[in-house]
């Protein structure tokens, strides 16, 4: 049995349950999963996928306090995926677990020596983090660093090489589960021309009726919710634009020139890396309330609308880095009977 604990909130999104929704799917049913959760906000989407969840009815940024609450019976792996743990909470699982017992960390941030048996990083800066110096001399974890861990859907599996279109018609714009800077509104708002723009709304978006309805004035401005093959909606696009969390690595397998934003502390890393190996257009932390977050996205598009050669090439470069089986190679070091 393999216990999965992670969250989805307004303020945290979805990308930590969408992420362990892969891991899952690579199990191939092979062990049986539950989710373990705070809150049953999304209990129904997880059970929806085919895994039971398992509701603690506590406060997803106070992991310390729910330990009292898990399923008595012990499982053979516990993954945790939460930017909210600290030394104590995950020693706990430690010792819940026993000399039997695997505990599986999914990490972004690098805060301390995290008391685990395999810390992953998946991201492209996973690979630069100083890893075994945080550790100082103590049994560093089986490290799992670098975007060849990442853990994409099984759609995006091996894609073949994309050709990019000399001219963009069509722009996808992803503002996350939640959008908590309202984004898509704002763009919405702009009332933008020249090209479609495909809007991604997530299931968290408080802001869905009213783009909605200022969308149906805008022949341009196409809505998407709950989209099942996402592999097909990304190929369809000439230019996405998402917050650098996981859906990057997505856009990467399919090879689709990429503009990316921060939302949170924990994306400026990755913001940060992937402008600099030449992966993205950064256009930098977008948390400032005003509409000219929405104008720096549209000015972004414009100008990478009309860099035909650089899109061929970052293209080139993201499927390079991105082969989508991530989870696979995950999934076979956490079954593995020896670290």
């Amino acid at each position: 049995m393999i216990y999965i604990r992670a969250d989805a909130h307004p303020d945290v999104g979805m990308g930590h349950i969408m992420r362990c929704l892969s891991i899952a799917d690579a199990c191939h049913l092979a062990m049986d999963i539950i989710f373990i959760l705070a809150e049953n906000r999304v209990a129904d989407f997880v059970e929806s996928r085919g895994y039971k969840t398992f509701v603690l009815n506590t406060a997803y940024d106070r992991l310390e306090e729910e330990l009292n609450r898990w399923p008595d019976d012990p499982p053979q792996c516990i993954i945790v995926d939460s930017y909210y743990v600290t030394p104590a909470y995950l020693t706990a699982l430690r010792e819940r677990l026993g000399d039997s017992g695997k505990l599986i960390y999914l990490d972004d941030l690098a805060l301390f020596p995290y008391p685990v048996d395999i810390l992953v990083n998946y991201n492209v800066y996973g690979l630069y983090l100083d890893y075994t110096g945080l550790y100082d001399h103590r049994a560093v974890p089986h490290l799992l660093l670098g975007p060849s861990y990442a853990p994409l859907r099984e759609m995006f599996r091996g894609l073949p090489g994309r050709e990019q279109k000399k001219e963009c018609t069509d722009i996808l714009i992803s503002t996350g589960g939640a959008d908590m800077i309202h984004l898509a509104l704002k763009i919405v708002k702009l009332r933008p021309t020249g090209f479609n723009y495909h809007i991604l709304i997530g299931r968290l978006n408080k802001d869905r009726d009213e783009i909605k309805k200022l969308a149906q004035s805008q022949p341009n401005i196409i809505i998407h919710e709950s989209v099942g093959d996402m592999r097909a909606l990304i190929l369809s696009m000439d230019i996405c634009v998402s917050a650098a969390g996981s859906t990057l690595y997505e856009i990467c397998a399919c090879g689709v020139p990429l503009i990316t934003y921060i939302l949170a502390d924990n994306q400026i890393p990755g913001a940060g890396t992937f402008e600099k190996s030449g992966l993205a257009v950064n256009c930098g932390d977008l948390r400032t309330g005003d509409m000219d977050s929405a104008e720096k996205i549209l000015t972004a598009v414009e100008r990478l609308a009309g860099q035909y050669e650089y899109r061929v090439e970052v293209g080139k470069r993201m499927q390079e880095m991105i082969d989508g089986y991530g989870a696979e190679r995950l999934v076979r070091q956490l079954m593995a009977d020896e670290r």
